[in-house]
């Protein structure tokens, strides 16, 4: 008798763990499937980007359980696609979630906001392909794929005080050494009207060179901006998507002018960009034995122009804009070229300030 009790009351345990069990079992699937399934909601995820994803997940677990799996996935898209069309009150370095087509395959793109006020614009880029670069007149977005070395996969954006159609002007004069152009008005979504000028195509019908330009010139009140994308022939459909989707978030805001630069820093920035390109160039100076001499050759509101005297005899000129820094060369030597000549050298003096 007392051995059919013990059986009957360890049965009777058996069945009450037994839906314990199961239902530990439930949940451990249940956290796995909610974590690889994690539906963000768009909102910016902040400076740290640990806690935001942390906060963002917790988000968006919440509403999941609160309703159905398709209408959770359709809220969540409804926001990101609100929150990437309205860019009004982001801040530099904020970052969220979008969808873009690439090669007729919807994507998700984790974006950062963009917002320099030296410059006078603001985008978002996908900085999980790019990596930002900032300089004092231009922001740099290159592919984490590219060669940090010998770039060829990039979108550059920088601030030109010249108007748009002086701007294109110089832009197709330098391109169509090497490329025939395709000029034509376009309308980006944030930024309007603006000239696009494709160099996809070798001069002369040489058929499509290994790298493309893409190049956009949009207005702005003092000047316009140049942002050039830069990609290969074989990158030309993923990237260029990429590029023109960047494009399309940028927007022109009020540019925070910066002080002009004085003749003294003008010709700083030039004897510091000399040294840099050239390290023994000090000794060469200190020791006396070869002529090196720079001096400011004319100076006015819109242009610096200092003149370098190279112990090689050749006369070489830095065309400065005092307001944005840029920077082109020219090359002059005595008995040998019969004029001052335009040299590939182009650079910002603003980089060279301080040694």
């Amino acid at each position: 008798m007392k051995k059919k009790t013990i059986c009957t009351m360890v049965a009777a345990l058996a069945l009450t763990l037994l839906p314990m069990t199961m239902l530990g079992g439930c949940d451990g699937k249940n956290n796995e499937k909610e974590t690889d399934g994690t539906v963000f909601s768009g909102e910016p995820i902040g400076s740290s980007e640990e806690a935001g994803s942390s906060e963002s997940e917790t988000e968006s677990k919440s509403e999941a359980e609160s309703k159905p799996e398709s209408q959770a996935d359709d809220g969540a898209k409804a926001q990101t696609e609100t929150s990437a069309e309205a860019n009004g009150g982001r801040k530099d370095g904020e970052r969220f979630e979008d969808t873009i087509m690439v090669e007729g395959m919807e994507e998700t793109v984790k974006y950062e906001h963009v917002r320099n006020e030296e410059i006078g614009f603001e985008l978002d880029y996908d900085y999980e392909m790019f990596v930002r670069t900032q300089k004092s007149n231009a922001e740099i977005f290159r592919s984490v794929y590219d060669n940090p070395e010998n770039p060829q996969i990039y979108l550059e954006v920088k601030y030109s005080s010249k108007d748009v159609d002086n701007a294109v002007a110089s832009i197709r004069e330098e391109l169509s050494k090497e490329y025939d152009l395709n000029q034509n008005s376009i309308q980006l979504n944030r930024a309007g009207k603006c000239v696009n000028i494709d160099a996809s195509n070798a001069k002369g019908n040489g058929g499509t060179p290994d790298l493309l330009q893409t190049v956009y010139v949009v207005p702005a009140a003092d000047g316009c901006l140049i942002a050039a994308a830069h990609y290969t022939f074989e990158s030309a459909d993923g990237f260029g998507t990429r590029f023109s989707a960047i494009m399309n978030t940028l927007e022109v805001i009020g540019r925070k002018e910066a002080a002009k630069l004085s003749d003294d820093q003008a010709l700083t920035a030039i004897k510091n960009y000399c040294y840099a390109g050239n390290p023994s160039l000090k000794e060469i100076e200190n020791a006396g034995e070869y002529p090196v001499n720079w001096e400011i050759a004319s100076s006015s509101a819109q242009e610096i122009v200092v003149l370098y005297a190279a112990y090689t005899g050749a006369q070489i000129r830095y065309y400065i804009d005092p307001v944005t820094g840029e920077t082109y060369v020219t090359e002059f030597v005595p008995g040998i070229t019969e004029e001052e000549e335009r040299t590939s050298e182009s650079f910002n003096v603003r980089d060279y300030l301080s040694e």
